[in-house]
């Protein structure tokens, strides 16, 4: 068998095991997906998001303080996490470019986002929830914000760092302030770069549960004070996925579709930032 013949057979075999892979991990995402769709809509219903929980034991009732406890975690860890992110990356980006800083900080970065969302719980139940002595939602918020930061920074870092550098020498040469060419010349044209690491962010924490376990904790009853436990969606399924009532199991199935089409909704529009940002090019 001569050379050429070799390589075309490697060629095909590496075809083939990537091909099997491709197919194998594609079967895993639509059985996962099937199963939450088949068994998430049977429980779906206006009771679902209008009613809130019973009595343990009893059928009926919704997760409406759940809902909205997860909005209001998420909402607020967006408020706190995002400015920081942009921030960050700006600075990366424009003000120490070439510098050893800027590779020290996206280092850190990277490792960040690899850090388990459980050790971020720990740090904030460390700092936060021990010293005051009780579970609140402003300490779920903060732990979800100190997971987006590292996300958000390294998109924005990078989505600065494509825009050309000629761009801003145009703007200083017309007698713009560095901060100017900033905000009204760079951002614009790294906006749909910069959109897309924000959803993908919160599309990140959306279906986080043990971070929150240690912080925001959970609460059955509906309450919107961000000072005390507060329900959440993640927190809520697990509970209900490890109690003995099927009707738990059944709004557990719901909550988890939910979250799902939430993220799946994100990145998506996410999809259409970047087609429509860099589609006709």
């Amino acid at each position: 068998m001569n050379r050429e013949n070799v390589r075309k057979l490697n060629s095909r075999i590496a075809l083939s095991l990537s091909t099997i892979a491709a197919l194998s991990g594609l079967f895993w995402l639509i059985f996962i997906l099937g199963d939450v769709l088949v068994k998430g809509i049977s429980a779906l219903g206006p009771a679902l998001f209008t009613n809130d929980p019973v009595p343990p034991g009893m059928e009926g009732g919704g997760l409406k303080n759940a809902f909205v406890g997860q909005l209001m975690i998420t909402f607020f860890a967006t408020l706190i996490g995002v400015p920081v992110g942009i921030l960050g990356g700006t600075f990366l980006a424009e003000y120490a470019r070439g510098r050893k800083i800027s590779k020290i900080i996206s280092i850190f970065s990277d490792i960040m986002v690899s850090i388990p969302s459980i050790v971020i719980g720990t740090f904030i139940y460390a700092i936060i929830v021990k010293p005051a002595g009780h579970f609140s939602g402003w300490a779920g918020a903060m732990a979800l914000a100190i997971i987006m930061i590292p996300v958000v920074l390294r998109t924005t870092e990078n989505m600065l760092s494509l825009v050309p550098w000629t761009l801003r020498e145009a703007a200083f040469a017309l007698g713009a302030p560095y901060y100017k060419v900033i905000i009204q010349v760079v951002y614009r044209g790294a906006a749909a770069g910069i959109l897309t690491g924000i959803l993908l962010s919160i599309a990140r924490v959306a279906g986080e549960t043990a971070p929150l376990l240690f912080t925001s904790f959970n609460n059955s009853y509906f309450s919107t004070n961000m000072n005390e436990p507060i329900a959440s969606l993640t927190v809520t399924i697990f509970q209900y996925a490890m109690g003995p009532y099927d009707d738990w199991h059944k709004q557990a199935w719901a909550a988890s579709l939910m979250i799902t089409i939430f993220i799946l909704m994100l990145t998506i529009l996410g999809r259409l930032a970047i087609r429509w940002r860099y589609g006709k090019r």
